[in-house]
């Protein structure tokens, strides 16, 4: 009898069983096709801007008073129809505060195209006399301008201060002057909406003369302050009351000395 032995070996799947082996260059170009697409998107976005679709439509003043819309167009630089791009807002901001007129500026930009300047603008606080006319200062001293009229603000008159020039848009280069306009800005609104006048003397100490013709003595600079809080009391008493007084002495801290004189004359103040 004879064996046959068959040998037994692992048959072969058929081809289109089997898993087709990843390309490995495959998801290399996947992923450069994605980075391309990306930065695609990324330039178009970034030079969209840049594009004439988005320019200046309209540019808006806001705060403007004592310095025409115009006047501040002109300055800023800026001009309807110009790219949005181009606009820089902290150069503008920066250029429009050279002006003397302009304390603070900041812009606003609208994706629209809406351009907003708005201004805060420097107050006339107090007239100088100056050569033949009167330097308008600001509360910080800053000169605004030369006006030849008699100014609507109170005058100040510093003794031994002649200034020889000043450039407007720079702070007068006078202590006495800077501490005189410290002392106005205590006083009491309905005061300097009276009209009134200070004057500061050789030694630095200051004189007040109100529109009635009222002289307080209010000292130097030093503890002024404090010393000037009793003014309104003291003047409405004086009103009301209508008493005569040569001066009003408020030199010394607690004190009020009043000098007994002539009624003071109701006319406006001699500039």
């Amino acid at each position: 009898m004879t064996h046959t032995h068959n040998a037994a070996y692992p048959l072969t799947p058929r081809l289109r069983d089997r898993t087709p082996a990843a390309d490995p260059a495959q998801p290399a170009i996947a992923l450069l096709l994605r980075f391309v697409v990306a930065m695609a998107v990324l330039l178009t976005a970034a030079a969209f801007p840049l594009s004439s679709f988005f320019t200046v439509s309209e540019i808006i003043v806001v705060g403007a008073r004592n310095v025409s819309a115009g006047d501040i167009l002109a300055r800023s630089g800026l001009r309807v129809g110009q790219r949005l791009a181009t606009v820089d807002a902290d150069d503008v901001a920066d250029r429009l505060t050279h002006y003397p007129w302009i304390a603070a500026s900041r812009l606003n930009v609208s994706p629209a195209g809406r351009v907003t300047i708005s201004v805060q603008e420097r107050v006339p606080h107090a007239a100088l006399p100056y050569r033949d006319a009167y330097l308008l200062l600001d509360p910080t001293g800053v000169a605004l301008a030369v006006v030849r009229s008699t100014p609507s603000v109170p005058v100040i008159r510093v003794d031994g201060v002649a200034l020889p020039w000043i450039r407007i848009g720079d702070r007068v280069p006078s202590a006495p002057t800077l501490d005189a306009l410290r002392v106005l800005g205590a006083v009491p609104e309905e005061e300097i909406a009276r009209g009134l006048r200070l004057r500061v003397d050789r030694a630095g100490s200051v004189t007040l003369t109100t529109a009635d013709g009222i002289t307080v003595l209010l000292g130097q600079p030093r503890g002024l302050l404090a010393r000037i809080a009793s003014l309104p009391q003291v003047l409405s008493a004086i009103r009301h009351q209508r008493l005569g007084v040569q001066y009003v002495d408020l030199r010394f801290t607690g004190s009020v000395i009043l000098k007994l004189g002539a009624a003071p004359a109701g006319g406006g103040v001699r500039h």
